[in-house]
């Protein structure tokens, strides 16, 4: 659906205009009408004012994994032999143990050697066979001779918590590269399926969630994937402007449930729009949005990826540096508001954060190094525009005033990590 050329655009002074301190006590009117701003619940904390914006199968088959045991060169048998193994273990049920345990023996071994093959393509360029020979030679047994010689650090090796499942990582994050590839919310969705809201009101919005999400102490996988349902719904789903702050509820309001251990009650998220919606849209609303998305609430965030990509970045360091992790998130919840960032992948913008917190950090190093290359899969030149779009929302070059996000980040429990800026701009290092 494109947008009809009478539009009507509401432009970024004319929001400010009308919210002077916005998600704050002034806030006066919100996208087409003048609503009194809600308190937040008591109970968490001192009473206060807030923004309400009123207009605002892994199911394999024995014939696929004997294909792929044949295809890996691990089972020297043609399909004669294979039909005869069928016949035999439908004669005799042991025999059917015997080929499946064979079969699961064989396919570990063939996804060991995929995964050296893996990590050494992905930092190994085109090297001459004097370099595969010391490669070889320093290689032992578990293969870590490979990640010696690329100096890659091992971030999964010897890792007593069995919540990080290391055995798995490697094979999770390259199923959650793919994923993240899929469900993705149009980054032209404004221009193409929206009339009546813009990245302005957009922005509004978010902030305003970022206050609640602090307010409820909500978890952060819960508010990054609160936003990408919001996006995933606008990109197919018109909105009037009145619903948007309804919409923004509704997807906290699931992704609470999802995230959360003890989720707020239905009837907390209506007294925040201090009632402007009953709990009968609300439901309205939870039908329709999770029946857009199928049900498919298990999609890779920007958050997924920053934990491993600044696990990561502290392999470089004696002792962990909580700064640098403060920082880095710090740096991928701006990016939240901006409409203008879903154009990168959620990969992307961890990658990049994590490049310009150590870059924030420490100016005397080079930010990136083979370790990060390996497990984040990007190299400093494909970062270039996403570090340097993300210098820009951390110096506020735009002079944005909505401020929920520097505000909760210069809180002492994180820091105060916003009020960090480098003395020297990232583009010098791209221009090398």
């Amino acid at each position: 659906m494109y947008p009809n050329a009478n539009k009507e655009n509401i432009s970024a002074s004319d929001v400010q205009a009308n919210f002077v301190r916005l998600t704050r006590s002034r806030a006066k009117t919100a996208l087409g009408g003048g609503v009194s701003i809600p308190p937040t619940k008591p109970s968490f904390k001192q009473q206060k004012k807030r923004t309400v914006l009123k207009d605002v199968s892994n199911n394999t088959s024995a014939d696929n994994i004997y294909s792929e045991l044949l295809k890996g060169g691990n089972i020297k048998a043609n399909r004669k032999c294979l039909k005869e193994s069928k016949k035999a273990a439908n004669e005799d049920p042991s025999i059917a143990m015997e080929i499946l345990v064979y079969m699961h023996t064989e396919k570990s071994k063939l996804a060991e050697d995929l995964s050296k093959i893996r990590m050494a393509e992905a930092q190994v360029a085109p090297v001459s066979n004097s370099k595969d020979e010391e490669i070889t030679d320093q290689q032992d047994e578990d293969g870590s001779g490979v990640m010696d010689f690329l100096q890659v650090e091992d971030i999964d090796f010897n890792n007593n918590d069995p919540q990080c499942c290391s055995l798995y990582a490697a094979d999770i994050y390259d199923n959650i590269h793919v994923a993240e590839l899929q469900q993705r919310p149009l980054a032209n969705y404004m221009e193409l399926v929206q009339r009546d809201i813009d990245p302005d009101m957009r922005k509004i919005l978010i902030d305003w969630l970022v206050e609640v999400s602090e307010d409820y102490k909500l978890v952060p996988d819960t508010l990054y994937l609160t936003v990408n349902l919001i996006d995933r719904f606008l990109s197919n789903s018109y909105i009037e402007r009145q619903r948007l702050q309804l919409l923004g509820v509704t997807c906290m309001l699931i992704s609470s449930k999802y995230e959360e251990l003890c989720a707020p009650r239905l009837e907390e998220f209506c007294f925040i729009t201090a009632n402007t919606y009953t709990r009968a849209e609300v439901l309205s609303m939870e039908i329709q949005v999770l029946n857009f998305v199928h049900f498919k609430l298990s999609v890779p965030t920007t958050k997924t990826f920053l934990r491993r990509f600044v696990k990561a970045a502290q392999a470089s360091y004696e002792v962990p540096l909580m700064e640098l992790e403060f920082l880095a998130n710090y740096l991928a919840e701006l990016t939240l508001v901006e409409y203008t960032f879903l154009r990168f992948l959620p990969s992307l913008v961890a990658a990049s954060a994590v490049f310009l917190a150590r870059w924030t950090l420490n100016q005397t190093d080079h930010p990136w190094n083979p370790t990060l290359q390996h497990y984040t899969r990007y190299g400093v030149a494909e970062l270039k525009s996403t570090v340097l779009a993300l210098e820009d929302l951390q110096l506020n070059t735009s002079s944005c005033t909505l401020i929920a996000t520097r505000e909760k980040y210069n809180q002492a429990k994180f820091n105060s990590v916003a009020k960090l800026i480098s003395p020297k701009r990232v583009t010098s290092l791209f221009s090398r």
